[in-house]
């Protein structure tokens, strides 16, 4: 349905500012939609949505997929991470084909080397104990054409969790900047995986690294390759998904999201 403002004599839709402005679907069909990427564990692809909707383009489903992503990524997580959190770094990407130039001077050899070093694109994850939620941030490079340095792995954990919360590590150098007094008093609990997994102690980073095994068995079983360019948007999907999996608001949830 057409509005009319009499202030600016501007003609617009109700859904204008939302996820389906513009949309030549029936609401309908993006509700269905919305559902499926809900209740898909592993997530749902664009071609699989495609043939659920018996639509004809595929870049419509995948438009559709992209806008559903987007109103996942405005359920902002500031400051609500409180009492224990966990923190671990993962590298997304896949082995290259032979004669694949992934990175101008870089060989074959350092892109499929497994951990820091690699090629791979690092995302930086953080879960909170109590209640299973988890947020995660491509780490992109900074002006230097760094990645992992302490400041940026400050910077994540400083904007969910509260004051005077505990946090969980590795021993990787990036978490030492933890060991100095911070803004946030954020205190640092490391475990060494090269000494032990876990003494049954709660001294362990086990939640965070059981969602990087779920984002990879997404990505690498369900959309095979995922671009730099639209990683976060991936990433937060299954952020969302996992936050809300145990609430039976999350679809209502997101159609609100939809509409803002």
């Amino acid at each position: 349905k057409k509005c009319y403002c009499n202030n600016c004599k501007y003609e617009f839709s109700v859904l204008t500012g939302t996820i389906f402005e513009n949309t030549h679907l029936d609401l309908r069909m993006w509700l269905y939609a919305i559902n499926l990427v809900i209740v898909s564990r592993k997530g749902i692809s664009a071609l699989q949505l495609q043939r659920e909707l018996g639509m004809k383009s595929y870049k419509g489903a995948w438009r559709m997929m992209q806008k559903i992503r987007e109103a996942m990524a405005k359920d902002e997580m500031k400051e609500v991470f409180e009492a224990i959190v966990e923190i671990d770094e993962t590298y997304v990407g896949g082995k290259p084909r032979k004669g694949n130039k992934h990175d101008e001077g870089e060989s074959n050899d350092k892109f499929n080397k497994r951990g820091r070093g690699t090629s791979k694109t690092p995302v930086i994850g953080v879960k909170e104990r109590n209640t299973g939620k988890v947020h995660a941030v491509v780490a992109n490079k900074n002006k230097d054409g760094k990645q992992l340095t302490g400041k940026q792995l400050f910077k994540v954990l400083d904007k969910v969790c509260k004051e005077g919360t505990t946090v969980m590590t590795d021993q990787f150098s990036g978490y030492n900047i933890l060991d100095r007094k911070n803004s946030k008093n954020l205190i640092r609990v490391k475990v060494d995986h090269n000494v032990v997994y876990s003494l049954g102690n709660g001294i362990h980073t086990n939640g965070i690294e059981s969602f990087w095994a779920l984002l990879k068995r997404g990505i690498h079983g369900i959309f095979h390759h995922i671009s730099v360019a639209y990683m976060q948007q991936y990433v937060n999907e299954f952020c969302f998904r996992l936050n809300y999996r145990k609430e039976n608001e999350a679809f209502e949830k997101l159609v609100r999201l939809a509409v803002l």
